[in-house]
């Protein structure tokens, strides 16, 4: 059975359910981005540090189980806008992972593990042998509601400290609010906020805007 995001007319829905959302300045930004206009905030975050209880996911949480996805499982993925195929791949083969929540054997939800050193946005984000990037957060459309990202994320950073990963760290775009709601949920602490500039792909730059205190008020907009 097909998911939603492999219907026929899913990116026109995508459009919809994005401004739905409250999340029109964000889809606006894709959009010219991909036409060589391509300009981003995002915020450096350092997670997992926050003494929360587990979050439970709502509605038949019985029958979901966390499953790392093995190279040939990565098929599943490849119909996804915004997943590069080829260069998901490359990096598995380098070391990074990338875990599932599955209900009854169909994924619900997803997100990667990378503990290599990695470039966003032409910039280069070393990690130590004690920390990992988390990036792809994803839940499909036929299981949103249901808290499963908050709880999927949480049960990585359990697995990601009984591997003796002590920092874990992600990328979040300034406009995108449903991502931002979710990480302040498991208390996300934005350490930088970044600005990017990518021209017609031969213009690029990246710079920091602001350092934060990790001990300060999330200063995550509303």
């Amino acid at each position: 059975m097909k998911s939603k995001e492999e219907g026929r007319f899913y990116k026109l829905q995508l459009l919809f359910i994005r401004i739905k959302h409250g999340l029109f300045l964000f889809t606006l930004r894709s959009f010219f981005s991909k036409v060589g206009l391509d300009f981003m905030l995002f915020y450096w975050e350092l997670e997992g540090t926050a003494d929360l209880p587990e979050p439970g996911i709502r509605e038949d949480g019985g029958n979901y189980k966390v499953v790392p996805l093995s190279r040939e499982d990565l098929k599943m993925l490849k119909g996804l806008s915004f997943i590069n195929y080829e260069k998901l791949l490359e990096r598995y083969d380098l070391g990074l992972r990338v875990i599932s929540l599955k209900w009854k054997d169909k994924l619900a939800a997803f997100t990667c593990i990378e503990y290599q050193d990695f470039i966003f946005r032409k910039k280069n984000f070393p990690l130590a042998e004690d920390e990992a990037y988390l990036l792809n957060m994803y839940t499909y459309q036929s299981f949103r509601g249901k808290n499963l990202a908050p709880y999927l994320r949480y049960q990585v950073y359990k697995m990601l400290r009984s591997e003796g990963i002590e920092n874990i760290y992600s990328v979040t775009d300034y406009l995108n609010k449903s991502s931002i709601k979710f990480k302040r949920k498991l208390g996300a602490k934005p350490l930088v906020l970044y600005g990017s500039a990518i021209f017609l792909k031969k213009f690029h730059r990246t710079f920091k805007l602001k350092q934060y205190k990790t001990n300060s008020p999330y200063p995550y907009p509303r």
